[in-house]
């Protein structure tokens, strides 16, 4: 008997339940692979040496999920361009794809190499939404199209729902520079004056540079959204010399 005897059982049910775990997935997304290989590749993380790992995959699935929820948002708002955009950019960010890879308990069922599980990588934000785009990736190559945004529609339902909610200032005005074709805004502290216990912040946020307006608080994220609210009505009324 070799030395390697003793760890079969062990082999044996891990491989049993990673099976099981598979078919589970496959329930939860609504679609039976054909091809079982595409699958368990979208699930071998790149600290797996000598199997192909996920990367290629999550590059479709980026694809995929950016057409699946923009179609989605298309379809049922009426907003213009640039609020469409941010809307589909929170639903696409790392964290809202590291969620719902949660939501289908992705971490236990990804392939990653011994030291790296141990050390937290099945709970990495980044590791989990890159495996979930790869088994969105997956899931286009073996059903299609439909099959890819029958899932999305499912998993990112509520977040979708929830997309078209009113957007605070800072990201109305993220929403409006979109719209406008201009850069992102960029916020700077400017001061902050007052005892410890009663600060009052300065913030001031720029575009391309240029300082559109500034917003006071006793709290950063509040002047900030000072700031932008400033910036909105001020581009709104034309005052900014764009």
């Amino acid at each position: 008997m070799n030395e390697g005897t003793p760890g079969l059982p062990h082999e044996k049910a891990a491989a049993v339940f990673h099976a099981r775990g598979r078919q589970g997935l496959e329930v939860r997304l609504g679609h039976a692979f054909s091809d079982k290989g595409l699958l368990q590749r979208a699930l071998t993380h790149p600290s797996v040496q000598g199997a192909p790992s996920n990367q290629r995959l999550e590059f479709l699935g980026d694809a995929v999920l950016q057409l699946c929820v923009s179609r989605a948002l298309y379809l049922r708002s009426g907003e213009a361009e640039g609020k469409l955009s941010f809307m589909r950019q929170r639903l696409v960010r790392e964290d809202a794809l590291a969620e719902v890879a949660r939501s289908l308990g992705l971490g236990g069922l990804l392939r990653l190499a011994p030291g790296f599980r141990q050390q937290g990588g099945a709970n990495q934000d980044s590791v989990l939404a890159d495996g979930m785009e790869a088994v969105l990736g997956a899931l286009y190559l073996d059903g299609g199209f439909e099959a890819a945004e029958r899932a999305v529609t499912a998993l990112w339902a509520d977040r979708i729902s929830a997309a078209d909610a009113a957007l605070d200032p800072k990201g109305a005005l993220q929403a409006l520079a979109a719209e406008r074709r201009l850069a992102e805004p960029a916020y700077a502290l400017i001061g902050e004056e007052g005892p410890p216990h009663s600060r009052v912040f300065t913030a001031g946020v720029s575009i391309s540079g240029k300082e559109l307006a500034r917003g006071e608080g006793r709290t950063i994220r509040a002047a900030q959204q000072l700031a932008a609210q400033r910036a909105l009505d001020a581009l709104n009324r034309g005052e900014t010399g764009e």
